[in-house]
């Protein structure tokens, strides 16, 4: 059978699941679904379930899985993206949406010395990404997490990744797009409306990462991440 609609429900390893009342009005009040109908389950976290409908409660769709599959669209290449939050929330929404349609493993914001916007809505930002994992049917959401700019260089000191900082240096013309990766991880950062202050640029490179451009023109923070998706989605790793 061909499925055209995926629902999403986090544990997909117990043999009767409950929609949440979001996912359960989707199914049966907007698609219609009845006592018998095929659907497909997703868990983000690379399983896909064929599923039945047992209960068709608008507010507590109850679901019998029938078969899991696991590793379904697992990628040879995982990007993290650690990317400042826009002043305008709606563009880092934007982002996180065509990230997950794109494909990324991990989004970390980051507060940086210039950031003029030191919050976001987790709660909201992972309903974004779910809603964009649904349309179009991946199995991978991304882990998302808040984290300043120095705790994160600390955080992920002893990770085994090809690493890469973008900011608007004239002088650089190292492109990330032509960059060869050596390893299975890429974590890109990518800096607020203002950039990265020269501090946090020093400590990038004592920490490893390589400068680059993100094409030849500069780019609003949220179209960077994009862009950054955009090339790791059609790299293969070298080895």
């Amino acid at each position: 059978m061909i499925f055209n609609q995926y629902f999403y429900h986090p544990d997909l390893l117990n043999p009767l699941v409950t929609l949440s009342a979001e996912e359960s009005e989707h199914c049966c009040r907007a698609l219609r679904h009845r006592e018998g109908d095929e659907v497909l389950l997703t868990d983000g976290r690379g399983r896909e379930a064929a599923a039945v409908v047992v209960t068709a409660n608008p507010k507590a769709c109850v679901l019998e899985i029938r078969e899991v599959r696991e590793d379904v669209g697992t990628r040879p290449l995982q990007l993290h993206v650690a990317i400042a939050p826009t002043k305008n929330a709606d563009r880092i929404e934007w982002f996180v949406e065509k990230g997950v349609e794109i494909g990324v493993e991990a989004i970390t914001f980051l507060i940086c010395d210039h950031s003029e916007r030191p919050r976001v809505n987790l709660e909201r930002l992972r309903r974004v990404a779910v809603s964009a994992l649904k349309q179009c049917q991946t199995t991978w959401l991304p882990t998302m997490e808040v984290c300043s700019f120095q705790d994160f260089m600390e955080q992920q000191r002893e990770w085994v990744a090809d690493r890469y900082i973008a900011w608007c240096d004239d002088h650089n013309q190292r492109q990330f797009a032509a960059e060869r990766f050596s390893t299975d991880r890429v974590i890109l950062l990518i800096g607020p409306e203002g950039d990265f202050s020269e501090k946090e640029i020093a400590a990038a490179r004592n920490a490893g990462y390589k400068e680059v451009k993100l094409g030849n023109r500069r780019l609003r923070t949220e179209t960077a991440g994009v862009y950054g998706c955009t090339v790791v989605a059609t790299k293969t790793l070298n080895t």
